[in-house]
């Protein structure tokens, strides 16, 4: 029970990493807010966590929507009596060869990749400064670390989410708030099925030293490390949960 009776927001909870994360933490304690832009989705997966004894409260909401943002994070305070953890999981992909990538993709990429972080963060931040205690965990990418082929809008967006991860940290020290990163590899969901093929996915886990593709539950270990106690000296940071692919570089990789 590492976060016993902690309130964690987690955007793009309805499933995928987002859901890992929320299920484990609602394992260890935690009261989780399900923030999700589909409506369905976040209340399919807070149903999921209850049925499971946990406690989960479901939101819709687009994280780049200021004013939506701030209704659910202003209605998850006066419900729950604060925040301790938020998780900007949310994020999206778009890829074509980098002479062939439209403008477009880098707009939406970094509107939904940098300012889905910037935006919830900018609300539940003066909370944690008034606690003078809060845990913020970014989800980045394996593209953030290394160069790929296929994605350079998301790479640049995901290599941004390190940089104001670190900046975040910097501020907010002062105020005992910790502010990490996560990179995940290829992980199975949803976005990865609807990117390769099953021959992409086998070759991709071939090339991983660990010889098998990231489960939503293995990037929830990290969040819940990052999340607890256990990493209150620890700010600023990235952890790579990629089977130990960026230390093994390889002529292709897909996400």
């Amino acid at each position: 029970m590492l976060l016993r009776d902690k309130v964690a927001i987690i955007t793009g909870a309805g499933r995928g990493i987002g859901y890992g994360i929320a299920s484990l933490f609602a394992e260890h304690g935690a009261k989780v807010v399900i923030v999700d832009i589909s409506e369905e989705l976040a209340k399919k997966a807070a149903e999921e966590i209850k049925s499971k004894g946990g406690i989960a409260i479901p939101y819709q909401a687009d994280v780049t929507d200021k004013a939506r943002v701030k209704e659910v994070v202003d209605d998850v305070i006066k419900k729950l009596d604060g925040v301790d953890i938020l998780v900007n999981n949310v994020g999206i992909h778009r890829g074509a060869a980098f002479w062939e990538e439209p403008l477009e993709y880098y707009e939406i990429l970094f509107k939904v990749n940098v300012l889905g972080i910037v935006i919830p963060s900018q609300f539940v931040i003066p909370h944690m400064m008034k606690k003078r205690k809060g845990k913020i965990i970014n989800i980045s990418s394996k593209a953030a670390l290394v160069g790929e082929p296929g994605h350079a809008a998301y790479s640049a967006s995901k290599g941004a989410v390190l940089a104001l991860t670190r900046a975040m940290a910097i501020e907010l020290a002062p105020y005992n708030i910790n502010v990490n990163a996560i990179c995940p590899g290829p992980c199975e969901t949803d976005m990865l099925f609807a990117l390769t093929t099953e021959r992409d996915r086998e070759e991709m886990s071939k090339r991983t030293p660990l010889k098998r593709l990231a489960k939503p539950l293995d990037i929830a270990g990290a969040a819940l490390f990052l999340a607890s106690d256990l990493s209150d000296y620890i700010t600023g940071q990235y952890i790579a949960v990629d089977g130990g692919q960026t230390i093994a570089p390889v002529e292709r990789t897909f996400v």
